[in-house]
């Protein structure tokens, strides 16, 4: 049993690692990703490599052709369009439906003040140095949002919102180097945002949404 813990925990330590790196560009859009390579760099078998890479496959980060093996996924002005449209869909539905569910309102609120701490913390730091918290700050937005439609009652809506703003965050980073981090205006938002669901102001929580997720597509590719 403990084997298998331990051959569970390399490889999502290894997942973990490499979508990092592929998110902060480290691996670069487009990338080869050869075995080798990436066996002595994370310190992981083969096996475990591959398990890993077809796991990053199916979660967009990565693709496979037959005889060519893995590379990053490259990014694409048209493919962020499409995930601002998918994530907009998706987290104003499940904002909706989670301002509606009064029942576990009360919880719900609460995730969400915990999230938007860690969130606001993360965007303090980045206005300090981005290099060094770019990280961290891509967790707590990550998860700030994530608790947003975590009280809708869907399972299906969050693990395919979850999957749309992992793939969306990754162009946010990706824009850091080239554009402004924005700190200000992003803590904001989020506060103004937090405000109007604590205040139940439906309409208003979603208007401010829809357009903060529609500054996304502004990002330099």
């Amino acid at each position: 049993m403990s084997i298998a813990i331990d051959r569970k925990l390399v490889g999502q330590t290894a997942y973990e690692s490499l979508r990092n790196d592929i998110v902060s560009g480290i691996l670069k859009p487009g990338q080869k990703l050869k075995l080798n390579e990436l066996r002595a760099r994370y310190g992981v078998s083969v096996n475990t490599l591959r398990e890993t890479l077809m796991r990053l496959v199916s979660d967009g980060f990565v693709a496979f052709e037959d005889q060519k093996g893995f590379r990053v996924n490259p990014v694409s002005r048209d493919d962020l369009a499409e995930l601002v449209e998918l994530r907009m869909t998706l987290e104003t539905l499940g904002l909706r439906k989670s301002m509606a569910n009064t029942a576990s309102s009360m919880d719900w609120k609460s995730r969400l003040l915990s999230a938007h701490y860690r969130l606001t913390c993360a965007e303090r730091q980045m206005l300090e140095d981005e290099n060094a918290h770019a990280q961290e700050w891509e967790k707590a937005d990550r998860e700030f949002h994530m608790a947003i439609v975590s009280n809708c009652g869907s399972n299906q809506l969050i693990r395919y919102h979850a999957s749309v703003i992992e793939l969306f965050m990754r162009y946010q980073v990706l824009a850091l180097p080239k554009r402004p981090f924005r700190g200000r205006d992003s803590i904001a938002d989020h506060q103004a945002l937090l405000d109007l669901i604590m205040q139940d102001d439906e309409q208003g929580a979603e208007a401010l949404l829809s357009k903060h997720i529609d500054m996304g597509r502004e990002a330099p590719l």
